[in-house]
């Protein structure tokens, strides 16, 4: 793997070679580590101490190592893509400060001179800042500078910047001084020898020029294999170069020109070259960086592609050409004997069966209706014991002492692989926990996560909502927990939303389609509802039209009752019952009672006298 593949893109030492800070690119995050150079036995391989950019589009341009005044603290400054610089304290693990330009354009480079941070960003601004009350002095542009890539402070009144070409400014009047040659690539290495020289190295280039500050002359050109990456001097006795095919070149007493020649060469090769192979085979290994302090060259180099480990050598006893064998798999003492992929958690009694796993859907609250069922039951048992513990003697008690079952043995958790996957952004690991379907042993993993892992845990859990929809019902179940368990936690993070914007994000666009289906339930149950209406009321209807033929049906005809004359075609029942309507009708109106008076005074008028006589 060539520097130019390697995921960590930026390096640095501190300026006495004891840690090396370096930055590295994890699904489109980056975050910062340091690593400690020389390591005890006792130590781990990897330190857990990192600082993560949570947003996937913020990111670091460049590193500066500096010392606060105040308390001596070391710190690392980080320059941001979003217009600000950072000072990250490695023992601390935390963000100090955080410095603004005032603008969202992106930081390139930084340069430290006593308690004064000079920095220029994409629009060709000058910033000085001030470490001690860590507010901004003065910003300003130089007409005659564009497009900056470097910046480097020589003392309280210059400085230099460089795109292709490199000016010297004076600060106080802010004028272009002296104008340097270019490279045809931008300029990407810019150091200070000693207080007359200085050296410049372009992208994708090789050579390495020497320049006068007084003269602007070229006092020496330096040659490498392949284009240079990393640089790191003492003095002028020597400088080392990392080259971008992983080789480090040396190039003794610089400055120094043989004056024994007809010709001077202001050109000069290395004087020593260095590669590095694996002590299992002889495949070549790339190197990261090299520091030089003395006569102790520091070499880094990476193993899983993001895990620093470091060799120290005397350059001074080298030869022309040595190759370095370094030790592989250092630090890893026994290899475990599951031969599965991702191992077994020793904290979980049963291990995980893909058998066993079951997809349900983060609004499942049944467990935690059954665990309240539970207590209340247990609490009330507990009463009825004490209360019956005062009547119940000692021989009542001895046949059911050795007749309680033992309980099931609990189900483990495995908050220490799902603490190790998200301290280590071990994505394979983290995918092993995730397949876990049982939602108890969820909820007890949970509980048992620090606080502060949960923010990175939901992140993760998100990700994985957005890329794959068909395990959000698996993946809620975490994102519910964690919102229950660790709620309060992070209520009291400070720009919290900004935080968790790509869960906010993924779970908004899931709630939207809440209200398309709402209104699509709701017409259903219209269309369903006026179905079982129009049937409701068609069934109704054969069913009167049914009881009226049986209506009909039920007339029964008799023969015997006929033939005494006895029914008269229906005629007399019709008579009769017309005459009770009659009666029903006259009773109520009183005309009608009046007229059924008036007919029985004449019927009593008429009762005492003959037909004759009526004649």
């Amino acid at each position: 793997m060539s520097a130019a593949q390697s995921p960590v893109v930026l390096s640095s030492y501190d300026p006495k070679g004891r840690f090396l800070c370096y930055v590295s690119t994890a699904l489109d995050k980056q975050r910062v580590s340091v690593e400690p150079t020389q390591k005890l036995a006792t130590d781990s391989v990897l330190n857990e101490n990192f600082l993560s950019l949570n947003d996937s589009n913020l990111r670091c341009l460049a590193l500066e190592w500096t010392y606060l005044s105040a308390n001596e603290t070391v710190c690392v400054l980080l320059a941001l893509n979003n217009g600000e610089v950072w000072l990250y304290s490695p023992l601390a693990n935390e963000v100090l400060y955080k410095l603004s330009t005032g603008n969202s354009s992106e930081v390139r480079d930084m340069s430290v001179h006593g308690s004064s941070l000079w920095c220029i960003d994409s629009q060709d601004f000058v910033y000085e800042f001030d470490l001690t009350s860590f507010e901004l002095k003065q910003h300003f542009q130089i007409e005659s500078c564009s497009n900056l890539q470097k910046i480097l402070v020589l003392s309280s009144t210059q400085l230099l910047l460089a795109s292709h070409q490199i000016f010297l400014v004076d600060i106080s009047t802010r004028q272009n001084l002296l104008t340097f040659p270019g490279h045809v690539s931008p300029v990407t290495v810019l150091e200070k020898l000693t207080s007359d020289y200085f050296i410049s190295g372009a992208d994708s280039d090789r050579f390495l020029n020497v320049y006068d500050l007084n003269s602007s002359a070229t006092k020496t050109v330096l040659v490498a294999q392949s284009n240079v990456v990393k640089l790191s001097h003492y003095d002028q006795d020597c400088i080392v170069i990392t080259t971008e095919d992983g080789t480090v070149e040396i190039f003794v007493d610089p400055l120094i020109t043989n004056t024994n020649k007809r010709r001077t060469m202001k050109s000069k090769q290395a004087t020593k070259t260095l590669k590095a192979i694996g002590d299992s085979n002889d495949s070549q290994i790339p190197l990261l960086n090299a520091f030089v302090h003395k006569d102790i060259l520091t070499l880094s180099y990476l193993q899983n592609a993001t895990i620093p480990f470091f060799n120290q050598l005397q350059w001074r006893d080298l030869p022309v050409e040595f190759t370095v064998k370094l030790t592989l798999n250092q630090g890893i003492t026994h290899r475990p004997k599951d031969r599965s992929l991702h191992g077994q958690d020793l904290a979980s009694v049963a291990n995980y069966k893909e058998g066993n796993a079951r997809v349900t859907s983060g609004d499942n609250f049944k467990h935690i209706e059954d665990i309240i069922r539970d207590l209340e039951l247990e609490e009330k048992a507990g009463e009825r014991a004490n209360e019956d513990a005062v009547f119940e003697s000692l021989s009542d008690r001895l046949p059911t002492i050795n007749t309680t079952k033992r309980k099931s043995p609990a189900i483990g958790t495995v908050t220490v692989i799902l603490s190790q996957a998200l301290q280590s952004n071990d994505h394979s690991l983290l995918e092993t926990v995730l397949n876990n379907r049982d939602e108890r042993v969820i909820r007890d993993t949970i509980m048992r996560l620090r606080p502060t892992l949960s923010v990175i845990l939901l992140e993760r859990l998100a990700e994985r909502i957005a890329r794959q929809t068909q395990r959000q019902g698996a993946l809620n179940v975490w994102v519910k927990w964690c919102l229950i368990v660790h709620g309060g936690y992070m209520v009291s993070i400070p720009n919290l939303l900004k935080t968790l914007a790509s869960l906010h994000s993924t779970m908004k666009n899931r709630a939207n389609l809440l209200n398309r289906l709402l209104v699509l339930e709701t017409r259903l149950d219209l269309t369903l509802n006026s179905m079982k209406l129009e049937n409701f009321e068609a069934d109704d209807e054969d069913a009167s039209a049914t009881y009226q033929e049986e209506d009909e049906e039920t007339v029964e005809y008799n023969e015997e009752l006929d033939d005494a004359d006895l029914i008269e075609d229906g005629e007399g029942d019709d008579s009769e019952s017309e005459e009770e309507e009659d009666e029903d009708e006259e009773g109520d109106d009183p005309s009608a009672q009046k007229r059924e008076n008036g007919d029985q005074e004449v019927a009593e008028d008429s009762e005492g006298y003959s037909d004759v006589e009526m004649a």
